[in-house]
């Protein structure tokens, strides 16, 4: 299967509009979360509306060689991956002292561990094979550290610095490591991890797997959904770190 996009995390929410979005503009999926019959519903609707092929490879990313399952359904499939969207993650807004360790942990090792080991796996084969490129979905939140959401933030400020270390790495091979970072985003994501949207208007996940996709085929290294949101991130760092911290407590509703 050629000319392939796969997508981590794709049953819901910003990675099925990112699956839609590329299926409309002719890519073939591979399409990986832990639900089955939301994949195959999915895959069966981009097929009839787009002519897309869809391979779906149910898995719970949160298990140790879930990486490495994924690499193998590759090579056992024959699937030429173009981009590779690392796009599975989860949060939780609450005080640190409050929250549930396990949950903590599982963040960690979803938006952390499981990604680093898909970049670790995926950028050499993908050289082998003929190059293609690696996306991190980051977040806004990833340029400060959020009291109420301390460990997504910092979770996410791992994949902001990694994914750029990896963009200069590889920038003059013939793979490209991306950063996209949506802001606040009406999906079950959000409400799931306990988010208030408060005074924040949510963007839809269509309106960010537009934006996204333009910034991925033009291949920007660090791209930030929507004026506010990059007006944050350049506050983040330009503000000195005290008024960083309590404008996004603030913000957040814990201060």
């Amino acid at each position: 299967m050629k000319n392939t996009v796969l997508i981590t995390g794709a049953s819901a929410g910003i990675g099925k509009a990112l699956a839609e979005e590329f299926a409309r503009h002719g890519f073939n999926l591979l399409l990986v979360a832990r639900s089955k019959d939301k994949l195959e519903q999915i895959g069966q609707s981009l097929h009839e509306q787009y002519g897309a092929e869809v391979r779906i490879l149910p898995l719970d990313l949160l298990s140790d060689n879930a990486p490495g399952t994924i690499l193998q359904f590759v090579e056992e499939n024959d699937i030429e991956i173009t981009y590779l969207i690392n796009n599975a993650g989860m949060g939780d807004a609450c005080l640190f002292e409050e929250s549930d360790l396990s949950k903590d942990e599982r963040i960690v090792t979803l938006n952390v561990m499981t990604l680093m080991r898909m970049n670790r796996l995926f950028l050499p084969y993908l050289k082998e094979h003929g190059g293609g490129t690696v996306v991190n979905i980051a977040s806004t939140l990833a340029f400060a550290p959020t009291a109420g959401e301390a460990v997504y933030a910092a979770s996410k400020a791992f994949v902001l610095s990694f994914s750029q270390a990896l963009y200069e790495e590889t920038k003059r091979s013939n793979v490209s490591v991306l950063t996209v970072c949506p802001g606040v985003t009406d999906t079950d994501f959000f409400k799931s991890a306990g988010f208030e949207l408060g005074h924040f208007k949510a963007a839809s996940p269509e309106s960010f797997a537009g934006f996204a996709y333009q910034s991925i085929v033009r291949k920007k290294p660090l791209s930030i959904h929507r004026f506010f949101n990059r007006m944050t991130a350049l506050f983040c760092r330009l503000a000195p770190r005290r008024m960083v911290r309590e404008t996004f407590a603030a913000a957040c509703g814990t201060k």
